[in-house]
């Protein structure tokens, strides 16, 4: 039986509308609001709701107050309520805040976990690799031909969630779908390239006013792979310079720990990515697949690359390569470590 015609039913309870369990980007806050706001205009009782904090892809000039609660009303049981998640598929990174047995739907653009949710919830697992999770949101707006009446904050959201998830519609992941929606949201929502220049500006500022939070907020931990150094950071940026003049205290920073580490800075103004590696064996094996050279622990790419576009690559070629660990697993989290 379709495991998607057996729960129609759940549509009659309180649904809640959430993300991962360590941090809010632009892309889940986006798809949060989006699909609450859907919900509720089908007749559904629906909210967005974290307790995870917000990232500094997430500009206050976006965010309207009662766009995500962070605290439930007596209405929702956190332990009965029926979940959608959004921008995360991964269940290590779910199961902390959600109870998995109450999930009944998922988008994600992040591939990997296909097989268990197919398993779980059948044709509500919606997983595909395509530049943002905020354009598979936008798709049930579409089929549900509600389109015309979102407001446009919402838009806007979705507008800058696909703008901070593909790079500035310039990284390898976008697809024909990403690039649509956005020019349809664009024309809903009055936005033109200068808005976009001031969304990015807004996220360098933000950036810039908190460096060492922006770093340790966005952590990824890497296992079970011989390239990629334990300690994973990125920052996107429109221009990468007043970052790279503050490698001196931020290399202070990441060696508090004795792990390696690396960070990707994303140069959008330039299109290229600046790896930041300190490690000398990690740099000979990051340099050899990306064929580039680092000076100072510094490398520049010629293209700009997204944390998960590198880690594709590398497994793309560890795999060809025959070598032992040929996929990596990563952690999302904030790491203790490190004192905020």
């Amino acid at each position: 039986m379709n495991k998607s015609i057996a729960l129609e039913g759940v549509f009659n309870d309180r649904l809640i509308v959430t993300a991962g369990s360590a941090y809010l980007d632009m892309d889940a806050y986006a798809c949060m609001v989006a699909m609450s706001e859907l919900l509720n205009l089908k007749g559904e009782k629906a909210i967005a709701y974290s307790k995870a904090s917000i990232n500094y892809s997430v500009c206050s000039s976006l965010i309207k107050d009662g766009q995500v609660m962070t605290e439930l009303a007596s209405e929702y049981q956190a332990d009965t309520a029926k979940y959608i998640i959004v921008d995360v598929s991964d269940p290590e990174f779910i199961k902390d805040a959600v109870p998995l047995d109450n999930v009944i739907e998922v988008y994600d653009h992040h591939v990997g976990f296909e097989q268990y949710w197919n398993d779980r919830i059948g044709d509500n697992s919606h997983i595909e690799f395509i530049g943002a999770a905020a354009t598979l949101i936008y798709r049930e707006w579409k089929q549900s031909n509600l389109q015309d009446q979102m407001t446009r904050p919402t838009a806007l959201l979705l507008i800058a969630a696909i703008l901070d998830n593909t790079l500035n519609l310039t990284s390898s992941n976008i697809t024909q779908e990403d690039k649509d929606v956005f020019n349809e949201l664009c024309e809903k929502a009055d936005v033109d390239e200068n808005w976009c220049a001031d969304y990015f500006s807004e996220v360098q500022e933000n950036v810039e006013s908190d460096l060492r939070n922006a770093l340790f907020g966005d952590i990824k931990r890497i296992s079970d792979n011989d390239v990629l150094p334990p300690r994973m950071a990125q920052l996107c940026v429109w221009n990468a310079d007043s970052i790279i003049e503050k490698l001196p205290i931020i290399r202070k920073w990441f060696n508090e720990a004795a792990t390696a580490w690396m960070i990707n800075i994303i140069d959008i103004h330039r299109g290229c990515s600046y790896f930041v590696c300190d490690d000398k064996y990690h740099q000979k094996e990051i340099g050899m697949i990306f064929d580039i050279c680092f000076e100072a622990g510094v490398a520049k790419t010629p293209v700009s690359y997204l944390r998960k576009e590198i880690i594709k690559k590398i497994n793309f070629n560890t795999k060809l390569g025959g070598k032992k660990n040929d996929r990596i697993r990563i952690y999302s989290r904030k790491i203790s470590a490190f004192p905020q």
